[in-house]
């Protein structure tokens, strides 16, 4: 009888103490467990019932209790993540580079960014039964998908302490199934399914569309592949392709990601994993480019407007090709997204190096003491890794950036005809404050569109650095040292990583940061990055970025972060 006590208060401990964190549900099981024991005979039903008695009143004392899941959830997991930064920009303009007034800088300019900001993060996973799963997230500044980010005193004409950019916004909302133990189907505004980094692919953005995933493990290496199909953008921005009374005809733009890859586990603390990926596009020709004027593939992509002269990022070098937005403007978009078909090959190589901790046990079985001795010794984790990206089109963009350039050429010294041309002034022969199309051209940067971008190096990306430490516990350090490289023609402009190169190509440099752990879930980065450009005769566009300017000569940046994951 009191060995049967014993068993019963054991009992009772294991359920009492499970119930604080397990969903109400749960005691649905718990019960099915006191039954399993009654009819086991370990347990009276008199017993079972003061234990589920117990158990309840365990339960309603809990904030677990106050919270009411549907039945269809099997799990739910709230997470997110607060990041304050300091952060500081500066970048160079050449002499020539077109000022704000429209007229070619005699000397070299720069431009800074000085500011405190935040990014707020928040969301909401689970599982649900049969396989499925689900995420919800939000994220602060939904007027900029690259950043996230809030400025301090971010001003909306109203006065001080602006709150005009603390919004929250959904960046993901997906569902998913498991439909085998390999295969991962998902759909949605997904967390990106792709092994990748940030020279190809900003973190802060989430395809929408769907993606199908395969990982199985034989022995020592996992192979995984992964394809994607996302709605890159909505025909006419709103997902007419053609509206009723209407001649026009719009295509919706789509984005076809394939994947490959490896992992193999030489140990436990040692693996090498790479992949090789292809992205390409579809609906980015549209009926201007075949004949008919009447419409244009997709409007709304960014910014419908070509550049203008008068505007503070109007390098004339910042042609690259007919955008998909306005793909009839001679003055080109930035972020035109023709003649893209991009191979990545990300990898990396994991290990540690130290002495680290060993265990002596003695061997001899005539040891009945079984003597074990341990030594501590450091153990630090390392990654060397990198990326190569190439676009297999790149002379084909560069050839429809000198299209357009000839294009506007072409209409003399004259302004009709020319499409998208801003601070012009109708029946005058120049363009806009005294420049003629003339002058233009004849420019350092149109020429050196014109004699350039068919190198290598114009239509290749590369990256390679090394990272020492690992942030998982409080104490632990971090740090990385890479170099990266990004060619004027290489990569899609609307993807890349707007937070260490300003989101533009043409640029290459090197970035440094060390990061430590304050407690588990708290920690500080400090980041330091230079670039130059790749291809001097070339601008460094971007897409409406941080730093405006798009012919930066040398660029520096500072950060110094502050975060909470939770």
């Amino acid at each position: 009888m009191k060995l049967k006590n014993i068993i019963v208060g054991l009992v009772a401990l294991c359920v009492v103490a499970f119930v604080p964190i397990t969903p109400a549900h749960a005691q649905q099981q718990d019960g099915a467990l006191l039954d399993a024991l009654v009819k086991k005979g370990v347990l009276s039903n008199q017993e079972a019932a003061d234990i589920a008695a117990q158990d309840q009143k365990e339960y309603n004392s809990t904030a677990a209790s106050k919270i009411s899941l549907a039945s269809s959830i099997k799990s739910i997991t709230f997470y997110g993540d607060l990041r304050l930064r300091y952060e500081m920009r500066d970048g160079t303009t050449p002499a020539g580079f077109t000022s704000s007034g429209g007229k070619f800088l005699s000397s070299a300019d720069s431009e800074d960014d000085n500011r405190w900001r935040y990014r707020l993060r928040f969301g909401v996973k689970g599982t649900l039964y049969d396989n499925f799963f689900f995420g919800i997230r939000a994220a602060t500044n939904p007027t900029y998908d690259r950043s996230g980010n809030v400025t301090f005193g971010h001003s909306d004409g109203a006065g001080p302490f602006g709150k005009g950019q603390n919004l929250l916004a959904i960046d993901q909302v997906y569902l998913g199934w498991h439909a085998t133990d390999d295969i991962t189907l998902t759909g949605g505004q997904m967390p990106n399914p792709f092994y990748t980094t940030s020279m190809i692919w900003d973190d802060n953005l989430n395809p929408a569309g769907a993606a199908e995933q395969y990982d199985h493990t034989f022995g020592d290496v996992e192979v995984f592949a992964t394809a994607g199909q996302f709605v890159y953008q909505a025909a006419a921005g709103n997902g007419f392709t053609n509206g009723l009374g209407s001649n026009s005809s719009f295509n919706n733009t789509f984005m076809y990601g394939e994947q490959v890859g490896f992992k193999y586990n030489f140990n436990k603390d040692t693996f090498f994993k790479g992949a090789a990926s292809m992205y390409t596009y579809s609906g980015t020709v549209g009926t201007n480019d075949v004949g008919n004027s009447s419409g244009t593939p997709v409007q709304n992509l960014y910014s419908t407007t070509p550049l203008g002269f008068g505007s503070p990022n109007a390098s004339p070098s910042f042609f690259n090709g007919p955008f998909v937005g306005a793909a009839s403007a001679p003055v080109a978009n930035v972020s035109g997204i023709n003649d893209l078909a991009v191979l990545e090959t990300p990898f990396e190589f994991d290990f540690k190096i130290g002495p680290g901790s060993h265990t002596t046990t003695s061997s001899d079985p005539k040891d009945m003491k079984n003597i074990t001795t341990e030594t501590s010794g450091w153990s630090v984790p390392m990654r060397i890794f990198g990326d190569f990206a190439y676009n297999f089109e790149a002379d084909e963009r560069a050839d429809a950036a000198r299209a357009a350039i000839n294009s506007f050429s072409a209409t003399g010294n004259s302004n009709s005809g020319v499409s998208g041309v801003s601070g012009t002034t109708a029946g005058s022969n120049t363009l806009g404050y005294g420049v003629s199309n003339a002058s233009l051209v004849a420019s350092a940067p149109f020429q050196g569109v014109l004699n350039s971008g068919k190198g290598f190096l114009d239509g290749a990306a590369y990256q390679i650095g090394v990272e020492a430490g690992q942030l998982k516990k409080k104490g632990d350090w971090d740090g990385k040292l890479f170099w990266q490289s990004t060619g004027y023609y290489a990569v899609d402009p609307n993807l890349i990583d707007a937070d260490i190169f300003n989101a533009a190509t043409n640029l290459e440099g090197v970035v440094v940061a060390v990061s430590h752990n304050w407690t588990d879930g708290f920690s500080s980065t400090l980041r330091y990055a230079h670039a130059n450009p790749v291809n001097g005769q070339l601008a460094t566009p971007n897409v409406g970025q941080d730093l405006q300017e798009g012919d930066i000569r040398q660029y520096n940046l500072f950060q110094a972060d502050l975060m909470w994951k939770f």
